[in-house]
């Protein structure tokens, strides 16, 4: 193989190096590179399992939430409800204690109408009285007695008060004006 310029002894050390140089990278490179990516591999899986878990987390945390939100959304519909109810009810009654009120001030009114209109007629009842004795006094001339003028006058209207049927004729506008 010299003819060929092959050398043997190089060749075999050459093969010898090569192969040293195989095992020593396999050793020493090789078998920590596979070892880092199965460790760099596991993580990333590791990784991959916690994403998976916090995406479904967040998922059951959304359902949660929406769960507590329609919770919520329906007893804030109950309360708004019966608010409502409430606040109906307290406006019917401060409409009916008005109603009420108003009624009341009405009546007072009526009353308080009532007095002044029957005490005018008694003014104006005494009124006619007097006017009735001072007319009849000077119609006849004479001085009558004041306690039996006064009488007669009083018979005088209650006949006509009454019509002689017992009840008080209605006024009218021309009779209360006058």
């Amino acid at each position: 193989m010299d003819k060929l310029g092959i050398n043997i002894p190089w060749l075999l050390a050459q093969l010898i190096n090569v192969i040293l140089i195989l095992v020593l990278l396999r050793v020493l490179a090789y078998k920590p590179v596979l070892a880092m990516l199965d460790k760099r591999k596991k993580k990333i899986a590791e990784s991959l399992e916690y994403a998976d878990k916090v995406k479904a987390d967040a998922a059951a945390q959304q359902k949660e939430f929406e769960r507590k939100y329609e919770e919520q959304q329906r007893e804030f519909n109950v309360r708004l409800q019966s608010s409502q109810q409430v606040a109906e009810q307290e406006r019917q009654r401060i409409v009916a204690d008005a109603h009420e009120e108003a009624l009341k001030i009405k009546e007072s009114a009526r009353g308080e109408l009532d007095y002044e209109r029957n005490q005018m007629v008694a003014e104006l009842r005494q009124q006619v009285i007097e006017l009735s004795m001072l007319g009849a006094q000077r119609v006849i001339g004479a001085n009558l007695d004041q306690q039996k003028s006064r009488q007669l006058v009083e018979n005088f209207l209650n006949e006509v008060e009454f019509g002689g049927n017992g009840q008080k004729p209605a006024l009218t506008k021309e009779g209360a004006g006058a």
